[in-house]
């Protein structure tokens, strides 16, 4: 589908979540400088501690692709 859409053009993929659940308190929001660059925001009051934990639970369902080109 890339390579059908945008001949030639380098694919940049970092990393993707297994699923679109993130947990509650949590955002993502796009970018309006970049497109297809989004900001994982906080949207309600919480502690410290309550956030290191909400990182550290998408951070546990990240996974790295360093070459998506073959997939796309």
């Amino acid at each position: 589908m890339k390579q059908k859409h945008n001949p030639g053009a380098a694919v940049h993929v970092y990393w993707v979540l297994e699923t679109a659940d993130i947990p509650p308190g949590l955002e993502f929001l796009p970018d309006e400088r970049k497109k297809g660059h989004y900001f994982l925001t906080v949207t309600q009051k919480m502690l410290v501690h309550q956030l290191i934990e909400k990182l550290q639970w998408i951070a546990d369902r990240m996974s790295v692709i360093e070459d998506a080109g073959v997939a796309l």
